[in-house]
């Protein structure tokens, strides 16, 4: 949800209860599951102990059969004493519930009523029922027509929503559906809300907060009507038709379906110049513009009942051209602001004021003015291509997202595209998201362009009849994918020779072969032309030989290629990540481990930060540690694709390296290995993919890059792997040639080490948690 309800606090009307105030003893369900008292959080304990009380707090009032909870609390793999196990939970809920009361009194309590448990808990003490009362009373408010107070209800609703509901507990089906109910519930009061701004001609506002929300939930159709209303009250009226026309393919592309009957009403009051216009309220700094060619408004409408206005005449043979065929041209540049031009001269885009969107982008401000003098250079004439290059989590996306949203500020087009790997993905599958895309924005220009390449441009088209893609396969011949590839990089560059265009292509190393072969065509053709082109992919390195890597090298490589490579936050920029999560004071040590043990790679932070629980207790040193002994599901599954594209022997390898400790030597490797595959050769991938390192003296051991990976790799045995490879170990240690007696005792240590690693996996250098990092490392 956009961030624009983040700190709104309208004056109460009178005679309202106190049900949007903040209460000193509170349970919080939106951004995280928190109980606060006086303002400090309450030990919930951890995840498990908390999904307890959300499936407590979902049916709150109801009792939850003790079977139904122990099913949806283990999904069906509950512990040896499921039971027990249960009632040690739920005492420990009542024990953290009861610290926050006053003298012994608790606000919430768990009670054991047969067949199970019941929350009891004053509903007005649970920031969720305040929203829902809240969001209830403005749709009252609307239907009766009391406008100013339905969009003051809502707004004070929108502000209880400081992100989504029981976030770090939808793994769980029934705390899944509330989170999808309350999402839901959220979008009906942000369109309800819209719709009493519009009525007392607050059409800024409503632009402002919906143009996210359609991004996301392109068939809503109520808020795409409120958003084309207040576009059109704007004076924006060909981006009102513009995002009409984008919508109904859409919905006619993704559904088979034709836009609704309220939202065709709306486009056709739009194009008939129906929709009555209210003048804005006038207040300090309202920057409202209407469009004053139009007959005076009336003023504004009391919050009463009024006769819905009479259709405007039909307009007359002089009248100006209809808003349908007028066209909002972009300028050929792209517009600066003052502030895009510093000292020096040079242009440079700085972050887009006001707030940011969800997990806002934290330490790279300076890798988004390289990355924006970038893409401006190239919109200039640059002819380059610019890559953002970086492992898995470290926020690739979310800079391009940044960028593009400072380059929307400056009226410059953005069209995006995410690369698809798998069966069934068709060819030049990214690209034929970017021609659909421009065949919305552009529509005149694109007809032209398939006019005159005709069935060339097949492999990217759907035909409007039937919603289905055509494809040519009767001449399959190198000539003529040659002249297909040609034909869409004509049409691109057309259409960016008539507007400046921006084109980003995310996850570069999963895209087909005949994308790859387009974007390196596409590359040699860039000769001045106002067209930018932005590529995300993961490290080279990590992609060499393998997975498509080579394909993606020579793209990445050329010489014009100018690419942005996002490395670790640092530790400065991990306490700013941090705080964004709690408001607990947290100490210089465990912000030490938590930068350590990620690495200040932002995604994994946000995951330890997550499996820690309770945002208080980031400050305690020792909750900490136990969260970070673990490696996250999140995590888990992001180095686990990472790992598997590998080739199988080089995998076998590094599951094997995995029980050898924190450094193990290649000799060791091999003994281990028996001769089953080249560990030569493996060991070498590994190390240029960056999984593994060899240490710059004798007797240059062997040792894991991360740490995470030796552990997932560690927990992806099973026990009758790590059976044999325990055989392994000891009987290769213990077979080597005789060693002077220290390091026969090494050799004993090191097998009883592996023994143990290997009865419990998961946790290798026995789940030693990293230490804090120097002072200087930020």
């Amino acid at each position: 949800m956009s961030d624009v309800f983040t700190g709104m606090t309208p004056e109460r009307t009178s005679g309202e209860k106190e049900t949007g105030s903040i209460p000193p003893w509170e349970l919080r369900v939106f951004g995280s599951l928190t109980a606060l008292h006086a303002g400090r959080s309450l030990p919930l304990g951890p995840l498990r102990h908390r999904a307890l009380l959300g499936l407590l707090l979902v049916r709150l009032g109801n009792v939850v059969a003790t079977g139904q909870l122990v099913d949806e609390l283990w999904a069906g793999r509950p512990p040896r004493r499921p039971i027990a196990t249960l009632q040690t939970y739920v005492s420990h809920l009542r024990r953290a519930l009861a610290s926050g009361g006053e003298q012994g009194r608790a606000e919430a309590r768990v009670r054991h009523r047969s067949p199970g448990y019941v929350l009891e808990i004053d509903p007005e003490l649970v920031d969720v029922h305040r929203f829902e009362t809240l969001v209830d009373r403005g749709r009252r408010d609307l239907t009766h027509q009391r406008f100013r107070s339905a969009r003051d209800e809502l707004t004070r609703a929108l502000a209880l929503w400081r992100g989504d509901p029981y976030v770090e507990l939808t793994s769980y089906g029934p705390i899944a559906d509330e989170n999808a109910r309350l999402e839901q519930l959220r979008l009906t009061a942000v369109e309800t809300r819209a719709g009493a701004c519009l009525a007392i001609g607050e059409a800024d506002s409503v632009v402002t907060t919906l143009y996210p929300e359609v991004q996301r939930n392109p068939t809503r159709e109520r808020c795409v009507g409120h958003l084309m209303s207040g576009l059109y009250l704007l004076g924006r009226q060909a981006e009102s038709l513009r995002l009409y026309e984008q919508t109904r393919r859409h919905l006619a592309d993704e559904l088979g379906v034709d836009p609704g009957a309220e939202l065709q009403r709306v486009h056709s009051d739009i194009l008939n110049q129906r929709l009555p216009v209210v003048e804005p309220p006038l207040s300090a700094g309202s920057c409202v513009t209407t469009d004053r060619s139009a007959a005076p408004a009336p003023p504004p409408p009391a919050e009463t009942p009024a006769n819905p206005p009479e259709p405007a005449p039909a307009p007359s043979v002089d009248a100006p051209t209809a808003l349908s065929e007028r066209r909002l041209r972009r300028p050929r540049r792209p517009v600066f602001g003052r502030d895009t031009v510093d000292k020096n001269g040079s242009r440079t885009l700085r972050p887009p004021r006001g707030a940011r969107s969800r997990g806002a982008l934290v330490g790279r401000d300076r890798e988004l003015a390289v990355l924006g003098g970038h893409v401006l250079d190239a919109l200039e004439g640059g002819s380059h291509l610019t890559a953002v290059l970086g492992e898995l989590g470290a926020g690739k996306t979310e800079l391009v997202q940044e960028l593009a949203r400072g380059l929307q500020d400056l009226l410059q087009e953005v069209v995006w595209g995410r690369c698809t790997a798998g069966e069934g993905v068709p060819a030049y599958w990214v690209w034929a998201q970017i021609f659909r895309q421009l065949a919305v924005s552009r529509p005149e220009a694109f007809r032209k362009a398939e006019a005159r390449f005709g069935s060339l441009l097949a492999p990217l088209i759907l035909t409007p009849e039937s919603g289905l893609r055509t494809v040519d396969n009767d001449d399959p011949s190198a000539r003529a994918r040659f002249l297909t590839q040609d034909a869409m990089c004509e049409t691109l560059l057309s259409l960016a020779a008539d507007d400046p265009l921006v084109v980003v292509l995310e996850d570069l190393d999963q895209a087909d072969e005949s994308s790859l072969e387009l974007l390196g065509l596409l590359r040699t053709r860039l000769h001045c032309e106002p067209l930018s082109i932005v590529v995300t992919a993961d490290d080279t390195s990590v992609a060499a030989d393998f997975m498509g890597g080579s394909a993606v090298a020579e793209a990445l490589g050329d010489s014009r290629t100018r690419s942005v490579r996002l490395a670790g936050l640092s530790l400065w920029h991990t306490r700013e990540l941090v705080a964004g999560h709690t408001t607990a004071d947290v100490p210089d040590d465990v912000l030490g481990l938590l930068h350590g043990r990620s690495r200040g790679n932002p995604y994994f932070l946000h995951q330890f930060i997550a499996a820690v629980g309770d945002p208080g207790l980031l400050g305690d040193r020792t909750a900490v540690q136990n969260a970070l002994a673990d490696v996250p599901l999140g995590v888990r599954q992001a180095l686990g694709r990472r790992l598997a594209g590998l080739p199988g022997p080089v995998l076998d390898v590094l599951r094997c390296c995995s029980t050898l400790g924190s450094a193990f030597d290649f000799d060791l490797v091999i003994d281990v290995m028996g001769g089953r595959t080249d560990v030569e050769s493996a060991i070498e991938t590994a190390i240029r993919c960056g999984l593994l390192r060899r240490a710059g003296q004798p007797p240059f051991p062997l040792s894991f890059h991360e740490e995470l990976v030796q552990e997932v790799l560690l927990g992806e045995l099973s026990g009758c792997d790590r059976a044999r490879l325990r055989e392994s170990v000891a009987r290769a240690l213990t077979q080597r040639p005789a060693a002077p007696h220290g390091e026969q005792d090494q050799r004993r240590d090191r097998v009883r080490r592996t023994t143990r690693l290997l009865a419990a996996p998961g946790k290798p250098n026995s789940a030693r948690v990293p230490a804090p990092a120097p002072p200087h490392s930020a």
